[in-house]
């Protein structure tokens, strides 16, 4: 049974083995990276469906690595979802400006964050 394969970018442990946990247990196949420099070589590792990314992290945060995720023909047709806890109106435009796909506010409901990455990797969870 081939799953899809999501990259869970984020330098907060716990919340990079419950995403991991939620969703191994839901039928993706969960890469996880806590920064930038992981993110990119998970992605050299190929077969990428859909990256999670937090934005806030040391060295270069979410937004940047979007960008360069973005603008790297090889990964920009991966779909992008930012998550944020960070406060303001403008998080989401910013997200979006960096070349975000989606973006959802932590804390998110675990349900409305598996809808949303069953309809970005198409047919499930299953490629």
């Amino acid at each position: 049974m081939n799953r899809s394969k999501v990259l869970l970018v984020d330098d907060d442990q716990e919340v990079l083995e419950f995403l991991h946990t939620l969703l191994e247990v839901e039928g993706f196949a969960a890469v996880l990276a806590a920064d930038a420099s992981a993110a990119l070589q998970a992605l050299r590792d190929g077969d990428v469906r859909l990256i999670l990314l937090d934005i806030a992290m040391p060295e270069v945060d979410g937004l940047q690595l979007c960008r360069q995720i973005k603008g790297n023909p090889g990964t920009a047709g991966i779909p992008v979802v930012v998550v944020s806890a960070r406060p303001g109106q403008h998080v989401e435009e910013e997200a979006r400006a960096a070349g975000a796909d989606d973006f959802m506010r932590k804390p998110f409901d675990n349900d409305e964050l598996l809808s949303l990455l069953r309809e970005r990797v198409g047919d499930g969870a299953r490629a």
